[in-house]
């Protein structure tokens, strides 16, 4: 835990935050598992995406431990957590939100052991936890509460991606994606670095089977790759 040594620094006294405790509407919200397994989320992509839109200028970040070196922190037992918060475009600074490092059970992951894959997953999960902490993000998927399908204001659903019409007689993964869907993957994308975009790219390549040159954006194209991508972007750090 935090020492007088490593205390990370005070938060804003007077926290101006945004409040985006209504964004959300079911279109967001994704599942995943099946009967009593069965879970609601809103993807960390999407995540970031209504960040970007919503509250312009705000930015997550990983506390680094001045005392052990790097972003994850060690607890008394020897666990490991990290310490998220965000800053804002007037120099705000929002309270620390600890996230335990998990396996994919739920238990956390002794200080020792962990991994690349285990500090980029936590990020992803503090990013989503945090959001809904700090501005009520998706705190409606938290609290088990009824997700409101209202239409979002005009001016703000221009940017929302707008699935195409089904095409008859073709496979759910086949459908086409429509242009603002594909301009959301792309720009997912662009803000990955370069060596994660690469990478993600030369996997994308390998797994629909395209010649090594191929340029992706070209072949982003229908629901198959959109499910792909949202499935490993965890993998590619942005």
């Amino acid at each position: 835990m935090p020492t007088p040594e490593n205390n990370p620094a005070p938060s804003s006294p007077s926290p101006p935050f945004p409040n985006l405790g209504n964004v959300i509407t079911t279109d967001d919200v994704s599942q995943k598992g099946t009967g009593s397994y069965k879970a609601d989320y809103v993807n960390w992509c999407r995540v970031a995406h209504l960040l970007h839109e919503h509250s312009p200028g705000w930015q997550f970040h990983l506390h680094l431990d001045v005392t052990l070196g790097g972003h994850v922190w060690k607890a008394p037992n020897d666990t490991a957590y990290v310490v998220g918060y965000f800053t804002g475009p007037n120099g705000e600074r929002t309270p620390d939100f600890p996230q335990a490092v998990m396996d994919n059970r739920n238990n956390p992951v002794p200080y020792a052991k962990v991994t690349a894959r285990d500090l980029t997953d936590t990020h992803r999960r503090a990013l989503a936890a945090c959001s809904a902490f700090t501005f009520g993000l998706a705190w409606q998927l938290w609290a088990r509460e009824e997700v409101e399908n209202p239409h979002r204001e005009e001016t703000k659903a221009k940017t929302k991606p707008t699935p195409t019409p089904k095409v008859k007689d073709i496979a759910d993964e086949d459908q086409p994606l429509s242009q603002s869907e594909r301009d959301l993957l792309l720009g997912l994308i662009k803000e990955m670095t370069l060596s994660s975009r690469e990478a993600m790219c030369k996997a994308f390549r390998s797994h629909f089977k395209l010649d090594s040159k191929a340029k992706v954006s070209n072949f982003i194209t229908a629901k198959k790759h959109e499910a792909w991508i949202q499935a490993v972007a965890h993998e590619y750090p942005q």
